[in-house]
C-alpha cells in the first residue's frame, strides 16, 4: 500500500463526490471512505487541511478522482446568479470520476428502478461470487466471469428482473471492441448502449458520462424531472436531455450532477427560471 495526500479546496469534496450518485462500491469508515474500483482499493481520510488517500495505486486514483479537470474554470462559466448558482455552490466539491466502462455499465443497469443501499448490496454480492479475493475486498469480475454466471445467478443475488438484462449484457459485452466504442461519437455510442438488453436512454446517457467521461449528455431522471418541472411540465425525458444537452453543451453533464445532487439532498429548489 502507499499514501499520497490531495490539498483541500473548494472543489474536491469526497463526501459530495461519492454521495452524488454516480458510484456505488463504497462505504463510510472512521474518518472517511474505503473506495472499491475494478480490482484496486482506496482509504480516504479526513485530515482537516488535507485528505491522505491509502491506496494500491496512487498513479490509479489519481486518476480515478478527475484532478486533471480544471472545475473552477468550468463552474465560472456558467455561473448564472440564480438557481444554477446555487446548485453549483452546493456541489462544488463534486468530481465526476473517470470509471471504468464495464463496471459502470453493469452498476447502472443494476441501479434501474432501485434505491442505492440495494444497488450497492447487489453489486458487492456479484464480487464477491465472482470478483477476485484482493484480501480483505474483491475486484469486479472479469467480462468472462461476468457472461458464465448466467440469469440464475444473477437473480439468486436479488437483481430481479435485471438479472436478465445482467445475464446479457455480459455476453453481448464480450465481443464488442472497447476502445472502438471510445473512439465514437457520443450519439453513435449512445446507439450502441440502447441496442443492449433492458438499457434505456437514461441508463445510457449514466454510462456515457460516468463510464465514458462523455459530459454532451445529461441524465433525466425523477430529480431532474423535478427541478425542470416548472419550465417544462410533462415533457417526455428524452426530449428534455435534448434540449438541457443544446443548452449546457460540452459542459451539460456537470450541470446535471450539481442539480441532481442539490435537489436530491436539498429537496428543494429555488422557483427561479434556470432556463433564462
Amino acid at each position: 500500500m502507499t499514501t499520497f495526500s490531495l490539498e483541500k479546496t473548494p472543489y474536491f469534496d469526497i463526501a459530495a463526490t461519492l454521495e452524488c450518485g454516480q458510484v456505488f462500491r463504497f462505504v463510510p469508515i472512521d474518518g472517511g471512505y474505503r473506495v472499491c474500483a475494478t480490482s484496486h482499493r482506496a482509504d480516504v481520510l479526513d485530515r482537516g487541511d488535507h485528505y491522505d488517500v491509502i491506496c494500491d495505486d496512487a498513479d490509479f486514483f489519481k486518476r480515478y478522482f478527475d484532478f486533471d479537470t480544471d472545475y473552477a474554470a468550468i463552474q465560472a462559466g456558467l455561473e448564472d446568479g440564480g438557481a444554477l448558482s446555487e446548485a453549483i455552490a452546493f456541489g462544488r466539491g463534486i468530481h465526476i470520476l473517470r470509471q471504468d466502462p464495464i463496471e459502470t455499465i453493469f452498476s447502472f443497469i443494476v441501479s434501474q428502478n432501485n434505491h442505492i443501499p440495494r444497488i450497492k448490496g447487489i453489486i458487492e454480492r456479484i464480487c464477491e461470487a465472482l470478483g477476485e479475493d484482493k484480501g480483505g475486498y474483491f475486484a469486479f469480475p472479469t467480462l468472462e466471469a461476468l457472461a458464465s454466471a448466467g440469469e440464475d445467478f444473477y437473480a439468486s443475488i436479488g437483481a430481479g428482473y435485471r438479472a436478465a438484462y445482467l445475464d446479457r449484457a455480459a455476453k453481448a459485452m464480450l465481443v464488442v471492441d472497447l476502445e472502438g466504442w471510445s473512439r465514437l461519437d457520443t450519439p453513435t455510442l449512445r446507439a450502441q448502449l440502447l441496442a443492449m438488453y433492458g438499457v434505456g436512454r437514461k441508463v445510457a446517457d449514466c454510462i456515457l458520462l460516468f463510464g465514458f467521461n462523455r459530459f454532451d449528455v445529461f441524465p433525466v431522471d425523477t430529480w431532474i424531472k423535478k427541478v425542470y418541472a416548472d419550465v417544462y411540465p410533462d415533457m417526455p425525458a428524452d426530449k428534455m436531455s435534448t434540449l438541457l444537452v443544446q443548452k449546457y453543451g460540452k459542459y451539460a453533464g456537470f450541470v446535471q450532477q450539481w442539480l441532481f445532487y442539490f435537489k436530491r439532498t436539498k429537496k428543494t429548489m429555488d422557483k427561479s427560471n434556470i432556463l433564462s
